[in-house]
């Protein structure tokens, strides 16, 4: 049988642990907002493309790695610099929102979509 004392210490390390997984996720998101500061160009290497989903513009849809669950999908070739303004493309995608998969995520599809829409430099030899 769990005593009172068990129960109390089970709720004070929950308090704990939580108070650090809130300031881990901080540190990250203030991370990742510098990044976005400093250099808002990333490459192939640092996104995660859609399986997918194309922008208008004929490039994958992607998003940076480390950028938190409060991010969005948005054209490659925006995030990479590359992006043609006369051309069309998506508005950005909130993850919250949209519902969009990423390689890799769909076991079924490894062997018919697998890095399609990555870059042909990014893909595995």
């Amino acid at each position: 049988m769990v005593t009172k004392e068990q129960l109390d210490k089970a709720h004070q390390d929950k308090e704990a642990a939580e108070k650090v997984i809130q300031q881990y996720n901080k540190e990250r998101a203030e991370e990742f907002e510098q990044r976005l500061k400093n250099n808002p160009i990333f490459t192939d290497e640092e996104l995660v493309y859609s399986e997918s989903a194309l922008c208008p513009c004929g490039h994958g849809l992607a998003y940076p790695k480390n950028c938190g669950p409060f991010h969005y999908w948005d054209c490659s070739a925006i995030l990479k610099g590359v992006a043609n303004d006369e051309v069309k493309h998506t508005a950005q995608l909130p993850f919250t929102f949209y519902a969009i998969r990423a390689e890799g995520e769909n076991p079924s599809s490894i062997l018919t979509t697998r890095a399609v829409f990555k870059p042909k430099s990014c893909q595995p030899k």
